[in-house]
């Protein structure tokens, strides 16, 4: 147990060292790599623990104890900020202090206690009002953070669907993966708790020593979570950095019409449909749609109107996204080709890179979504 718990504080900071050096480091990178120099610190001092005895652990456990509330809140700050298009670090982060903050505070009792007290308190957590109260307190402020977070994450995937042709790189599925990994991390150690709360006896109790094992057990859970976390990580790049210039970044709500959306906009309905014309005999003619990293930007550059106004048009008249406007004219394509006789020898690869998708998996998962079938039953059935 303890040389995996070494293993992670070891590989937590060499991912932590790998993330400064990248030369163009963005605040969410930034932030990765604080999230990961504590990791470091709480599995050396976990590490530590364990090789001085449980008497250490007692009683100087409770420092690490906050600390599930500061990683969730960063996570839910990482997150911001790789989906956020201002590359910068926002004053209204501070505020997440409050949460660890009043995490602390309740715990000072528990640290103030005489170690008798403390040993009594391991031996018993269960049935401590009080140190069931802190944990209380603790999952609150976890569940709210993962909540938050996954809102966050749906909330981006459908913004970069009004923006962007593809989602390679850029979509977070990953980020998503690990924090419903969070979500079923949470659900354990609660049902734990509240199954030793109920059924636990004091003569059933644990003694010190088996006491800090276990927890020092659910510590070491979050050594695969480093991993996954530092290797893609480091892997991901900025989003919106570049791409979208600040002023034309406004992002509609999913959750109204497009009629009240746009109720607002200077945009009139015959120069929209005018538009959309020129909009539909520009990807006729030009196949803007061939290049497999197009964005509404350049689209809209060339057609010499805003993004917002380009984004109006194809929401309004044709009632879907960027995305999905651009990749119904790839799957045609692509549909034509699976036909066509003389592409019959073509792999599924080389026909995803000739119609403008990026990687056979989206090309498959995208034709689906429009066929109703992958591309290679689309091709067997024809």
């Amino acid at each position: 147990m303890e040389v995996l718990l070494l293993i992670g504080a070891i590989q937590s900071c060499f991912f932590a060292i790998l993330v400064l050096s990248k030369k163009r480091k963005s605040i969410a990178d930034k932030i990765l790599a604080l999230w990961l120099a504590i990791f470091t610190l709480h599995l050396a001092f976990v590490y530590y623990s364990f090789q001085s005895g449980y008497e250490f652990y007692i009683e100087y456990g409770h420092i690490p104890s906050g600390l599930l509330v500061v990683y969730y809140s960063l996570m839910y700050m990482y997150t911001e900020s790789l989906t956020s298009k201002e590359n910068v670090f926002k004053a209204k982060w501070l505020l997440h202090i409050i949460p660890t903050a009043i995490t602390y505070i309740c715990i000072i009792p528990l640290a103030q206690l005489p170690y008798e007290e403390k040993v009594r308190l391991a031996t018993h957590l269960t049935t401590d009002s009080y140190a069931i109260f802190v944990f209380g307190i603790t999952m609150l402020f976890t569940t709210i953070y993962l909540v938050a977070t996954l809102r966050l994450l749906k909330r981006h995937k459908i913004s970069i669907r009004k923006m962007f042709s593809y989602e390679e790189n850029i979509s977070l599925n990953w980020l998503r993966i690990l924090a419903i990994l969070l979500v079923f991390l949470w659900v354990g150690i609660s049902s734990l708790v509240i199954n030793a709360h109920y059924y636990e006896t004091t003569t059933l109790a644990m003694q010190p020593k088996d006491h800090m094992i276990q927890d020092m057990q659910g510590t070491a859970v979050f050594v695969i979570f480093i991993f996954l976390l530092g290797f893609f990580g480091i892997r991901q790049q900025a989003i919106y950095s570049i791409q979208i210039p600040k002023k034309e970044t406004t992002v509609m709500s999913s959750t109204k019409s497009a009629s009240n959306r746009y109720e607002k906009s200077g945009l009139k309905k015959e120069d929209s449909e005018t538009h959309l014309k020129r909009l539909l005999k520009y990807m006729e003619k030009e196949k803007p749609y061939l290049n497999e990293k197009l964005l509404l930007k350049e689209v809209a550059e060339k057609m010499d109107i805003s993004t917002n106004y380009l984004s109006q048009v194809i929401n309004e008249n044709l009632e879907k996204n960027f995305f999905d406007f651009v990749n119904s004219y790839r799957v045609d394509l692509a549909k034509q080709k699976l036909i066509d006789p003389s592409y019959k020898n073509y792999t599924i690869l080389s026909l995803a890179y000739d119609c403008g998708f990026s990687s056979k998996s989206s090309f498959n998962s995208i034709f689906k979504k429009f066929v109703g079938l992958t591309p290679s039953e689309f091709r067997n059935k024809i």
